[in-house]
């Protein structure tokens, strides 16, 4: 399944799969958010999937986030989870 990225202002909804055949549209989308934007939330409510790989990319843009000093949050079902393995990170 594909994903489909949309954004309404500092919102950004990802709707399908979000898996190692999906990444790179959402890692290159996801750069120019963390370029331009400063406080964004990633609704996650429409995802039907994350795998090993998307949940890789989702720490990485975690600790990109915190690098670049932005306000980045997740919301929609399974955000929970996901938070959680964002509190095993060390992004010192």
């Amino acid at each position: 399944m594909a994903l489909t990225i949309t954004q309404k202002e500092n919102i950004i909804t990802l709707e399908g799969a979000l898996n190692a055949s999906t990444l790179n549209s959402f890692k290159n989308y996801f750069s120019l958010v963390l370029n331009t934007s400063k406080n964004f939330t990633l609704n996650i409510d429409k995802v039907t999937e994350i795998d090993v790989s998307g949940m890789r990319v989702l720490k990485e843009m975690y600790r990109n986030a915190i690098h670049n000093n932005n306000i980045f949050f997740v919301v929609g079902y399974g955000c929970k989870d996901i938070y959680e393995d964002f509190k095993c990170l060390n992004v010192a």
